[in-house]
């Protein structure tokens, strides 16, 4: 499994659309409050430490664990990139009649083949797709340079060995109908554009805008990376016995989370993932196993934890993040979080978070 931010595991999953977003954009929450007149907390079944019948056989040493914190250098490429990226957000798409370059969007069917069976996996309908955009698999996205509006393409690539199981490191052949070919109309993206559509008073202070906010996501990134390597560690000391009924509960929270945001949009869960998120509840369901897995064992590790260190929730602590939550989603009234969002699960919550805390406290860093 990846690196993941353990805080993300811990809490209710933020699930942000893609918009037109300068330095004064509104967050997803505010974006549905003005399309709907209010915000509203997803709704789910939390899943609890009493819930689980894993066990642990033996626990690993959580004190003086070591690991180190590596911060990322931002480039002024990767600044300009991100720059670009921004601006494309708030920039029409043109039809061209023309062969594909890179940054171009097209748009194609495709349907995969891997030891030449198919899949709702390797498929897809009417996708957008940029040209150099990274978000298909290493090399598919350069094979449709030069490919023109109607054109059948076949692209052949090999999945990265880190792709999940049933595809890690195994060839695939694509069949791809291009439908159109687009371009960002990019003809005027000075000083005036970038005031009105992002905020930024020119070129220059939008650059050194992004760098402090990438450099910000850095050091937060890096304090993410360490926390999971932490955690990591200390599950690897342990032997866990883990019920496959347990690894569901978390795969169905985990799911059920987009339910609810699909839900909150107005849409159906598979109308939500595939317009905006390009996949399956199949695909999500088969990503979920691994994360799920590691839930289970950090929620058992952790409590263990707290209970030999005697960790435990005040009523000021709740009380507080209680707030914290209905100040997020712009509540008054606590109860209408209360109503939605149970005392045990932020008190599980918060226990989780105060043996991370105590984890790194103890952690030999460097």
């Amino acid at each position: 499994m990846k690196r993941k931010h353990i805080m993300a595991l811990l809490a209710v999953a933020a699930l942000g659309l893609t918009a037109c977003r300068g330095k004064d954009a509104k967050a997803p929450a505010e974006d549905l409050e003005a399309e709907k007149g209010e915000t509203e907390l997803p709704s789910y079944e939390p899943v609890l430490y009493e819930d689980l019948t894993s066990r642990i056989v033996s626990m690993g040493n959580y004190k003086g664990l070591e690991a180190v914190r590596n911060i990322k250098e931002v480039t002024d490429e990767e600044v300009r990139d991100e720059a670009d990226r921004m601006k494309k957000e708030c920039t029409d798409l043109v039809t061209v009649d023309r062969e594909a370059r890179k940054g171009d969007v097209v748009l194609i069917d495709f349907t995969g083949y891997v030891d030449q069976e198919t899949s709702d996996e390797l498929s897809g309908k009417e996708r957008s797709l940029e040209i150099g955009s990274g978000e298909f698999v290493p090399g598919f996205e350069e094979q449709l340079i030069g490919a023109k509006a109607g054109s059948d393409v076949e692209v052949n690539v090999t999945f990265p060995e880190d792709y999940y199981e049933e595809m890690a490191g195994k060839a695939a052949r694509f069949e791809v109908h291009v439908h159109s070919v687009q371009e960002y109309d990019m003809e005027d993206w000075g000083d005036d554009f970038i005031k009105e559509k992002l905020g930024y008073d020119n070129e220059t202070d939008m650059l050194a805008a992004v760098r402090k906010e990438m450099e910000a996501d850095a050091e937060e990134e890096a304090d993410e990376n360490l926390e999971y390597d932490l955690v990591a560690a200390l599950l690897d000391a342990c032997q866990i016995e883990i019920q496959e009924a347990d690894v569901k509960l978390y795969s169905d929270q985990m799911m059920s989370e987009y339910a609810a945001y699909a839900a909150m949009y107005g849409m159906d869960l598979d109308t939500f993932l595939g317009s905006y998120m390009g996949t399956t509840e199949e695909q999500l369901r088969k990503a979920f196993r691994e994360t799920a897995a590691f839930r289970v064992q950090m929620t058992l590790v952790f409590h263990e934890i707290a209970e030999k260190e005697g960790l435990k929730v005040s009523e000021e602590e709740y009380r507080e993040r209680l707030g914290s939550v209905a100040a997020d989603y712009g509540y008054e009234d606590t109860s209408e979080v209360e109503a939605v969002y149970s005392r045990a699960e932020m008190e599980e919550e918060l226990i989780q978070e105060k043996v991370l805390n105590l984890i790194r406290d103890y952690a030999v860093i460097s």
